[in-house]
């Protein structure tokens, strides 16, 4: 009987040493506890597209499926964020990369067929200035390549793009949350509608092909 105890005694022991040498590993690998994934950098490059008469992709919209962060695009539209001294309200964003194979028009300027890239720049408190969209055209480095980068939320305006049509923007807001941003290019008949849809903000513009 006192040989059984010790037999179950070291059978416990082994049993708590073996538990705390595999907890012991998993801190060391951060099995316990990981490391919080930022979503942003998971982010890839998504495309969407029209075709009109036998042009395929005559419209084509490329952008990052970026999350959801509503705090973030308050700053946008507010410019307003001293959370981290102006950075999000201070900067261009350029949210899209616009190829056209067709010419067309957008806020009656005329568009020939190339690049451009759709930039969002947040709204100026200090100068009671509202949000604006413009249409930037560029050349791109390689031939059909793009200025996105899959990963970086913080990606620039392309060197060298020349603005051709700006306007004040507001998006609207209401809509069902889409926890990532998601981009709808359709036609009908002459008409391309891109609309943007990122969380519950909505937004659309329209071009119009020659």
């Amino acid at each position: 009987m006192f040989k059984n105890k010790l037999t179950s005694l070291a059978l416990s022991l082994i049993f708590l040493f073996a538990l705390a040498v595999a907890t012991a590993s998993a801190q060391d690998t951060g099995q316990m506890n990981p490391a919080p994934v930022d979503k942003r950098k998971l982010t890839t490059i998504q495309t969407a597209a029209a075709d009109y008469g036998t042009t395929k992709d005559a419209v084509q919209v490329r952008y990052l499926n970026l999350p959801w962060g509503e705090a973030t695009f308050g700053y946008i539209e507010t410019g307003l964020d001293p959370r981290n001294k102006g950075y999000y309200s201070g900067r261009a964003w350029p949210i899209a990369h616009l190829r056209l194979n067709v010419p067309a028009t957008w806020e009656g300027k005329k568009l020939a067929p190339g690049d451009y890239a759709i930039v969002i720049t947040p709204r100026d408190a200090k100068a009671n200035k509202d949000m604006t969209i413009a249409l930037e055209s560029f050349t791109p480095t390689d031939a059909g390549g793009t200025f996105l980068k899959a990963g970086d939320v913080f990606v620039e305006t392309p060197k060298g793009a020349t603005v051709v049509a700006a306007k004040t923007v507001k998006f609207d807001k209401g809509a069902p949350v889409a926890p990532q941003v998601e981009v709808w290019v359709g036609k009908s008949g002459k008409k391309v509608d891109i609309k943007f849809h990122y969380g519950d903000r909505t937004h659309t513009e329209r071009l119009k092909l020659a």
